[in-house]
């Protein structure tokens, strides 16, 4: 996990250390930093007033560019998850200069936690959002998703597929054109719940309660504005299939959307799986 020396510190390394705890990990801490200033004393100073961690872990004192060094880390520590602190919404300047959280989602071989609003008495995730997109890594996400509810004995996960407006679904200028979209829409959701359903067989969901929902609307921005609505505390995404770029954020597309306005945590699977066209 990367830290600094911030308001959020204490809450951040707590949060960081109940979480591997649960997942049975161990875990580095990470601190950037120019060389030049005086941050590691006053990090360790708090961080000491935590006392004892409950998981194996170490601290690591590294130089050079923050995102950039991070992820050298992962990478050298083989890492299965980077934590990092990130803002629920960015200003307009900070979203096109780009966050150091927005650097390590699009250049991450690893899966990456962004933590919202960290709590030195950490919250449960009681109620998981995972996306159920028809894409190679989905079913990938969602059995991860389903280990890491278990872990985190979690009560609620809705399996949530965004269905992008077409004109078979949602142009229609009189009664008749609404009757044959509803009848798409029946059509579609039936179809795509059935698919859900199947991606689920023989998978272990222990007491966990599993909803699925198809929406209808614009990739990224709808699961998030239900994520946040329905008060979920994580929202689970399939890796992006190609690093994302400045150009993405200029052309705001699924993920952009949800980076750019965090709806809660965020836990983002990174899968080798792609689709073939990608």
């Amino acid at each position: 996990m990367g830290i600094g020396l911030s308001p959020s510190l204490i809450a951040n390394v707590k949060e960081a250390a109940r979480l591997c705890e649960l997942l049975g990990e161990e875990i580095s801490f990470v601190h950037v930093s120019d060389g030049k200033s005086d941050l590691r004393k006053a990090i360790e100073k708090q961080v000491a007033e935590i006392g004892p961690l409950s998981v194996p872990h170490q601290f690591l004192w590294k130089e050079g560019d923050v995102a950039t060094v991070i992820l050298e880390v992962c990478k050298e520590q083989n890492a299965d998850l980077l934590l990092a602190g990130a803002l629920p919404r960015e200003g307009l300047l900070r979203y096109y200069m780009g966050s150091i959280a927005r650097q390590l989602v699009r250049k991450s071989n690893c899966s990456i936690l962004l933590l919202t609003q960290p709590l030195r008495f950490p919250k449960s995730y009681r109620h998981i959002v995972v996306n159920g997109a028809d894409h190679p890594k989905t079913e990938s996400t969602i059995t991860k998703t389903l280990a890491v509810s278990e872990a985190l004995n979690t009560n609620i996960l809705n399996i949530v597929e965004e269905i992008a407006p077409n004109k078979n679904t949602s142009r229609a200028a009189d009664d008749e054109e609404a009757a044959r979209c509803n009848r798409w829409r029946h059509i579609i959701e039936e179809r795509e719940q059935h698919r859900i359903k199947l991606s689920l067989k023989n998978k272990k969901v222990s007491n966990l309660s599993i909803e699925t929902k198809i929406i209808f609307g614009k990739p990224g921005y709808s699961i998030g504005h239900y994520t946040q609505s329905s008060g979920a505390e994580l929202l689970v995404l399939n890796s992006p299939d190609t690093k994302l770029g400045f150009m993405d954020r200029v052309f705001t597309h699924d993920l952009e959307y949800i980076l750019s306005e965090l709806p809660s945590d965020l836990l983002i699977v990174h899968s080798s799986a792609t689709s073939s066209n990608s």
